[in-house]
């Protein structure tokens, strides 16, 4: 009772409005995922108030921001566009996202099936959600789209946020240029580093340790720190402690995820 008084006195219920706009959240579930991470309610509501939510109007805004300041890119004939990574994953939603925004004709979407049909000299864009660490990204690039792609086509990979970091590895480590919505710098987006002022030196230590228990080798790399979430999933760029719904950490504990990650 007691803290649920604390929640709707110091703006808890806007807070909470705020992720009811994500598919996998539940109501009420900020109490359950206070519980397990010892955290303030000073730190839960700082915590709270730094996460990002991209929902469907959101992402349409910056489809069309991007598509305005691209207009050399966007505006070619020979243009076709597809989503970036495997089936019914990100890249579909935001594909999805971006044909209604009626910014282009319907014929210039295409199924990465039909790649190799395309002509020569075709430029191509694959939509994507987010380029965290650049990883992911190029390994798709370099070890699935390239085995598809005419060598005289064009291609960019069109994201609504990146990090710079992620942006340089995938066009130095690739033929690819990326055209990003917002950036990701690390002073306002990458919560552990020290440029990054969102939360003091015992907070970051805090959450550091809280993400570190729910992490293994296989995505310990993925982490930037981030708090962003898409309507549909959070990506595993953002604190685990956010997304990782079921994980089992200290022997028979099993983490609560405040978003659980759909895929």
């Amino acid at each position: 009772m007691f803290d649920k008084l604390i929640f709707k006195t110091f703006g808890g219920t806007k807070l909470e409005q705020k992720l009811i706009r994500c598919q996998s959240y539940t109501v009420n579930n900020i109490y359950k995922w206070k519980q397990q991470t010892n955290l303030t309610w000073k730190e839960t509501f700082k915590f709270l108030k730094n996460i990002h939510v991209f929902d469907a109007a959101k992402i349409r805004e910056v489809l069309e921001d991007i598509v305005e300041r691209n207009p050399e890119i966007c505006n070619q004939n020979d243009l076709y566009i597809t989503s970036f990574g495997s089936e019914g994953k990100s890249g579909g939603n935001i594909s999805y996202e971006l044909r209604h925004t009626n910014l282009f004709s319907s014929n210039k979407f295409i199924e990465s099936w039909k790649l190799q049909e395309l002509p020569e000299g075709s430029t191509i864009i694959f939509v994507e959600d987010l380029i965290g660490t650049g990883s992911q990204s190029t390994e798709y690039i370099t070890e699935k789209l390239n085995l598809l792609l005419n060598p005289s086509y064009k291609t960019y990979l069109l994201t609504i946020c990146a990090t710079p970091e992620g942006i340089s590895k995938v066009e130095e480590e690739t033929n690819f240029s990326v055209i990003n919505g917002i950036l990701l710098e690390e002073n306002i987006y990458q919560n552990y580093t020290e440029n990054c002022n969102n939360f003091n030196h015992k907070e970051k230590e805090k959450l550091k340790f809280l993400n570190n228990r729910l992490k293994n080798n296989v995505n310990a790399d993925y982490d930037r720190g981030l708090l962003v979430t898409f309507f549909y999933s959070p990506p595993n760029n953002s604190m685990p402690i956010l997304w990782k719904d079921g994980y089992k950490y200290d022997d028979n504990k099993e983490w609560h995820a405040l978003i659980p990650r759909q895929y």
